[in-house]
């Protein structure tokens, strides 16, 4: 087994491989990366080799291995608050004081901290990082190694999670979803990230959004900003937000096309094409403004919850960019 659960990240696992058979895998990971690029399998699979009964686990069949795996492991221990965007600093607290006792069953006991921390709560952790006991592991999840305190990333060992190649990532989502269209389309809007491609052939419509966005920029720009509104007023509730996604995702391919940075990387070519025109006589301000208005759109989204008064503003300003 090894570590061939986790797609890509070839060098990663390389030296995770060599590690474990040389018995030096450290007692502190910090694992970097996006929401759905593998961390949690990373964390999972580092987990089961530390606690695997064979010297080049994790082979997957032995005790520890499979109750890691199944998420049955007393040793191996989530610190999250499924209710809460960030760990909250007494469950922080709370294994500061369960970390002296011994480990139920192996000879190790992992601690795997599966979300964002504020700076109380990582001052917290670093008073448990600075004198552990000997069977003591902590895997810290982060969307950004620089979310962390200098003096945690300093004990820690460091792993950045890679983008998923096409001829990889793609057989991969095609097993899974075997009626999907457009796989290799959806995976490289991902950027490489597999959890987020599965979450756009779960949804279902980040390309039909594509081509809306297409025509919702068509009414701005000829000053049609009541039928733009009601374009944006016909998606289905809690939609706002995929399409904001989508057209964040055109906007990144304005910019490809505009300055000449390759075809094969834009996801959108052929909307984009038909409306080459329509590019030729946009600036380059505008359209890095477009990007970074509809990444204020969705923050604003995701903060204020008014979808409604979010969706009004988005459409003023993007008239106004565009005229």
């Amino acid at each position: 087994m090894g570590f061939e659960a986790l797609l890509g990240n070839e060098q990663l696992k390389e030296n995770l491989t060599a590690a474990r058979r040389k018995e030096r895998m450290s007692h502190f990971y910090l694992l970097s990366g996006p929401r759905g690029s593998g961390k949690h399998t990373l964390a999972q699979l580092i987990a089961a080799a530390m606690l695997c009964e064979s010297k080049d686990g994790p082979c997957g069949v032995c005790r520890h291995c499979r109750k890691v795996l199944s998420g049955n492991h007393p040793d191996y221990i989530t610190i999250d608050d499924p209710e809460k965007k960030t760990v909250p600093v007494d469950l922080i607290r709370d294994a500061r004081a369960d970390i002296y006792v011994q480990p139920n069953e192996a000879d190790k006991k992992i601690y795997m901290f599966a979300q964002s921390m504020r700076m109380e709560s990582q001052n917290a952790l670093l008073k448990i990082l600075e004198e552990p006991p000997a069977h003591a592991v902590f895997l810290l999840l982060a969307s950004s190694r620089e979310e962390m305190l200098a003096t945690i990333r300093s004990r820690c060992v460091i792993w950045e999670m890679q983008p998923i190649a096409a001829e990889e990532g793609v057989p991969f989502l095609r097993e899974r979803y075997p009626e999907a269209e457009r796989i290799e389309t959806l995976l490289k809007a991902a950027g490489g990230n597999l959890g987020k491609a599965m979450e756009y052939l779960e949804g279902g419509n980040l390309l039909t959004y594509g081509d809306l966005g297409i025509r919702f920029l068509g009414k701005l720009c000829r000053n049609k900003m009541l039928e733009a509104d009601r374009m944006l007023a016909g998606l289905p509730k809690g939609d706002f937000i995929v399409f904001l996604s989508s057209f964040s995702r055109l906007a990144q391919d304005f910019l490809l096309y505009k300055t000449g940075s390759g075809e094969e990387n834009i996801v959108f070519l052929e909307s984009i094409l038909q409306i080459k025109a329509f590019l030729g006589r946009m600036r380059l301000e505008q359209l890095y403004k477009i990007a970074a208005l509809t990444l204020d759109t969705i923050n604003m989204l995701k903060q204020n919850g008014n979808e409604n008064l979010v969706k009004t503003c988005f459409i003023a300003e993007m008239g106004e960019l565009l005229r």
